[in-house]
């Protein structure tokens, strides 16, 4: 949960800021979104549908996990295709289109968040399409080619009363987006966490590819509750003897 928390910490912290995606994590971002979805989802239903329970906020769970997951990656997609972003996330566009159907059944989950902003992008794209489209399928870069053709009619979909300036940049609108200055969780002694961590990582790397390292020996980091436990007794025992060797404090009578 620590580690997981941070990176969502770090990824809305981005989101008002990202733009010039290319097509390739366009279509990672939007596909593990999804997917994350669909586990959700299954999570939700095995639950008796009953999203809005105390494990929902819970990292420690799968349901919490996926949950939180889903509304961190939907809300960086929210303000990637704000009408200021659309331009230079273009592809991104495309592939909200192509998985509508999955963005549709998140609308219907009010533990998601509000998602009416991609709803009507997909909305108004889909008009554009029908309405200065080829007919029948088109290709994708003819659909790309519509929606850049028609980006000012694009942008409206968001804009109020229809209102579109060209002269809007990204910055200029942050102060729609609130505060989303999200702080960090770090514990006194971070070191306690990562050095452990990073080190696990590193072994279990070598171990699979190179070399064979015998975990039960590794005694620098301790990787398991039981060296943990190996280690702090052999320290108290350490500790022990050293108060006992260096105790030559006479008796006060």
């Amino acid at each position: 949960g620590f580690l997981l928390s941070n990176c969502y910490a770090v990824l809305l912290n981005l989101s008002p800021h990202i733009t010039d995606l290319p097509e390739y994590v366009s279509i990672r971002l939007v596909s593990v979104t999804t997917s994350c979805f669909k586990r959700y989802s299954t999570l939700v239903a095995e639950n008796g549908e009953e999203p809005e329970i105390d494990m929902e906020g819970d990292l420690s769970t799968l349901l919490g996990m996926y949950g939180e997951t889903c509304r961190t990656l939907l809300t960086l997609i929210k303000h990637s295709i704000r009408r200021k972003c659309l331009e230079k996330n273009i592809h991104l566009v495309y592939q909200v289109l192509i998985e509508q159907q999955d963005f549709e059944h998140m609308s219907q989950y009010v533990s998601l968040g509000d998602i009416s902003s991609i709803s009507a992008l997909i909305e108004k794209a889909n008009n554009i399409i029908q309405e200065h489209g080829y007919g029948g399928v088109m290709s994708a870069d003819q659909t790309m080619g519509v929606l850049k053709t028609h980006l000012a009619e694009l942008k409206s979909y968001c804009a109020p009363e229809g209102f579109v300036s060209d002269g809007d940049s990204v910055a200029s609108d942050a102060s729609d987006l609130g505060n989303l200055t999200f702080t960090y969780e770090e514990e006194a002694d971070p070191e306690v966490f990562f050095v452990p961590y990073v080190w696990d990582v590193i072994v279990g790397s070598l171990t699979t590819t190179t070399m064979e390292w015998r975990r039960a020996f590794i005694q620098v980091f301790p990787l398991n509750d039981e060296n943990e436990d190996l280690l702090a007794h052999h320290n108290t025992e350490v500790l022990d003897g050293d108060a006992g060797a260096l105790d030559n404090t006479p008796d006060v009578v």
